[in-house]
């Protein structure tokens, strides 16, 4: 019985490179072509390993959100506050328009380059922004814990309007707005904090 050649490639190193190669270009933009030399994988192992390219895309979007959101919860649970945590969280989304890589979030970008046109890949984007959403909230419910906001604060529209803020601030971080036009938004923004 031939059990075929063992993987010759680390998946989640390839895994990682399409994310780039989709944060980069976006999915319509991104070419097989472009995977393979990205990933540095032949046609039949890309197929093998992960599919055709929307299932890579969507594993590549999945995994995206999870480390995002792990990393966002890790840096709640080692914030001096909460409202520290989402001042810093806001800062560090516009930050990026002070690099030469505009490249954004693969999240907010896929929302807004294919949002509503397949139904499987708008099911992970609202998994992506559900995820975000339970993140502030908690974030939300401990600063009123530690008495930085009021305790009457409507926590599911508020972490909804902090979410779509930060969604339009990586719009325009995309689209090349400055930091200094960005800071005084994004201090509107947490205005609504006090």
């Amino acid at each position: 019985m031939n059990i075929g050649r063992p993987r010759q490639f680390n998946a989640d190193k390839a895994l990682e490179q399409a994310t780039q190669q989709y944060l980069r270009k976006g999915y319509t933009a991104t070419s097989l072509q472009n995977l393979l030399e990205s990933m540095r994988l032949s046609k039949s192992s890309l197929y093998q390993s992960f599919g055709n390219k929307e299932t890579l895309f969507i594993r590549c979007l999945d995994n995206y959100q999870i480390t995002f959101n792990n990393t966002l919860l890790a840096s709640l649970e080692n914030s001096t506050s909460a409202l520290t945590f989402i001042e810093q969280l806001f800062e560090s989304v516009i930050q990026e328009a002070n690099s030469n890589e505009h490249k954004g979030c693969l999240l907010v970008n896929t929302a807004n380059e294919l949002g509503n046109k397949d139904p499987v890949i708008t099911a992970s984007i609202e998994r992506g922004f559900e995820l975000a959403r339970n993140t502030i909230k908690k974030a939300l419910a401990q600063a009123i814990e530690e008495g930085d906001l009021s305790v009457n604060t409507d926590l599911d529209d508020l972490s909804a309007y902090l979410v779509v803020g930060i969604s339009g601030l990586r719009t325009m971080v995309k689209a090349g707005a400055d930091y200094e036009k960005l800071h005084r938004v994004t201090a509107i923004l947490l205005n609504s904090l006090k």
